[in-house]
């Protein structure tokens, strides 16, 4: 007999389990062989400005992002913002946060804002997140990476 996974509000694998207040795991966004602690991004950006997010750059972006279509229509309208981080290298600068509010919002065409890390923000949200040094290898290939070898 398999174990079973406790429900979750809505029939729905990314809304909270019934009868907890959040997750009772450690939430991380991952990006290829990056690791993000979400709970350490949000201490880092707490206090940040919130910029307004280009929603042509959004929608590129969410095309790429692993989205629950269903999952968006149990978001509230006015959710809150996401947190994007800094790659170096002009690697991007990826929505680690908040995807799923952001489709949302970009579905009834309303703004959307994040908080945004800087590089140097980035790089120890990275440290922390997946250890100093897997970190800083990473880093350094991201540095020395050129998006457009053909250019």
């Amino acid at each position: 007999m398999q174990p079973t996974s406790p429900p979750h509000l809505n029939n729905c694998p990314r809304c909270p389990v019934i009868g907890t207040q959040d997750c009772p795991d450690e939430e991380n966004y991952h990006l290829l062989t990056l690791r993000f602690s979400l709970r350490i991004a949000k201490e880092l950006s707490k206090g940040r400005p919130l910029v307004l997010v280009d929603p042509d750059v959004l929608g590129k972006w969410l095309e790429h992002a692993h989205i629950l279509r269903r999952h968006v229509d149990h978001i509230a309208s006015n959710s809150g913002h996401g947190i994007m981080v800094t790659l170096p290298a002009g690697c991007g600068m990826p929505l680690i946060d908040g995807n799923h509010r952001a489709a949302r919002a970009l579905r009834e065409q309303r703004p959307f804002f994040a908080a945004v890390l800087d590089r140097a923000q980035t790089l120890e949200l990275l440290r922390r997140s997946m250890g100093t040094a897997t970190a800083n290898h990473y880093w350094v290939r991201l540095s020395f990476s050129d998006p457009h070898p053909h250019d």
